[in-house]
């Protein structure tokens, strides 16, 4: 054990502070727009969220512009893990205690249908992003976490279909290689993808359904008139039928109705150096991915052409950034993996990823102002569905109709936006995840 303690693997020379994903990414600036004078439904958020409800929007014939104030996805739609799921962060239980079971079911059927919208929009668009459905698994980090999971399973199951199971600790080693977990559950379902490769695609798919993407170009204001939305940005004014807020971690003050109520957390990865291939499917066999049990939680997963592995985690408390923060997160990958001792990280990143106060996505349209938020850290399927059936609100498309619909978006009233609470948060969970270790001779 002592020796696993000790694993730890070592921020490159000259480690890159920028996603592994955007090594082959065009970062030429964006063309500047010329924009018309009025469309039907302006977008704020040039993200995943964003650019679903964009082309949802023109292919149903509306004229439509999404602005960003940077270049479209470099926020979290290009910074996360590639790491698709089905799961809710109240889990079944949770929901089914607020709600009843009848409506969460419906919400964790939305859920699962999330993840066959995604493929669908890969497969229609012809999106080449290495899109796999390979599973997940979801080791538990003691045996008290095995046995909350499995009996977690066990209702979800009695409620509704559910293409998952557990596994013992004695038979993890066919899902991951490492004596550090006790079992843990997997999913069959769920998969991985290229997280910049799919922003693109759906970006290039959106433009050609005859979306306007307006990049580098901040809202700076809305005003609501008697008949539109009047929007001030950073290339002049325009006027819409509807305003859709797709702003998530990186919402503003633009709408501070939203900033009240959206919790952004930094979420950051790490990419190892190139590794022997059969190395990475003996520690990760049949690729899948992977997301344990921890307070701050590491997802870890190798990468599409199965040469490295990329692990993910909440900083935590009095970590900082840069090669700090690399040799941290390189920690945490040594824990799991010590045969990874000494190797090379390459790359370090960091993004925001947004809460709501209970945990669940938002989604709403009142009068002329809509918006789709809120994922947990579970986006990249979710994001896309919510921006779907947002766009069909705007439509006034009853297919817009979610188990979502009118949850309440909760707000505090000691927070306006900065989350200052944080930082105890985090120090109170890396507290919980380091009992959790000692406990278990971790």
């Amino acid at each position: 054990m002592s020796a696993r303690r000790r694993a730890r693997l070592r921020p490159a020379e000259d480690l890159k502070f920028e996603p592994y994903w955007w090594r082959e990414r065009d970062r030429s600036p964006p063309p500047e727009p010329d924009l018309p004078e009025r469309v039907d439904v302006a977008i704020v958020g040039g993200g995943y969220t964003g650019l679903s409800a964009a082309l949802t929007l023109a292919r149903a014939g509306a004229s439509v512009v999404v602005f960003d104030a940077e270049d479209p996805g470099d926020g979290a739609s290009s910074r996360n893990g590639g790491m698709f799921g089905d799961r809710l962060k109240p889990g079944y239980g949770g929901l089914a205690r607020r709600f009843g079971e009848a409506r969460a079911v419906a919400m964790l059927d939305e859920a699962s249908a999330s993840v066959d919208f995604i493929e669908r929009l890969v497969i229609d668009n012809e999106i080449a992003c290495d899109f796999a459905r390979m599973g997940r698994f979801y080791p538990a980090v003691t045996r008290a976490h095995y046995e909350s999971m499995a009996a977690s399973l066990e209702a979800e199951k009695a409620a509704r279909p559910v293409q998952a199971e557990m596994v013992p600790a004695d038979e993890q080693s066919q899902f991951i290689g490492s004596r550090f977990y006790a079992g843990g559950r997997l999913h069959h379902d769920t998969g991985g993808l290229h997280p910049a490769k799919f922003h693109d695609g759906l970006l290039a798919a959106a433009r050609g359904a005859g979306a306007l993407i307006a990049g580098r170009t901040a809202v700076l204001g809305l005003e609501e008139t008697d008949s539109a939305m009047v929007l001030e940005t950073s290339l002049g004014f325009i006027t819409a039928e509807t305003v859709l807020i797709c702003t998530n971690g990186y919402t503003g003050p633009l709408t501070p109705e939203h900033q009240a109520r959206v919790v952004p957390v930094t979420s950051a990865i790490v990419a190892t150096d190139e590794l022997d291939p059969d190395l990475v499917r003996r520690l990760i066999p049949g690729g899948r991915m992977i997301a344990d049990s921890f307070n701050l939680l590491n997802y870890y997963r190798p990468s599409p052409d199965g040469r490295r592995i990329l692990l993910g985690s909440r900083p935590g408390v009095g970590v900082g950034g840069g090669r700090k923060l690399a040799d941290h997160l390189g920690r945490r990958l040594g824990e799991i993996f010590p045969e990874l001792d000494g190797v090379s990280l390459t790359h370090c990143w960091w993004g925001k990823v947004a809460f709501s106060f209970d945990g669940l996505p938002k989604i709403g349209l009142e009068g002329r102002i809509g918006h789709a938020m809120c994922y947990a850290g579970s986006g990249v399927a979710m994001s896309n569905w919510m921006g779907h059936k947002l766009a069909q609100k705007a439509l006034g498309d009853l297919a817009g109709r979610s188990a979502f619909d009118d949850v309440e978006f909760p707000e505090r009233f000691f927070y306006g936006g900065r989350p200052w609470f944080l930082g105890p948060a985090m120090a109170w969970y890396g507290f919980r995840d380091s009992l959790s270790r000692l406990r278990h001779g971790r």
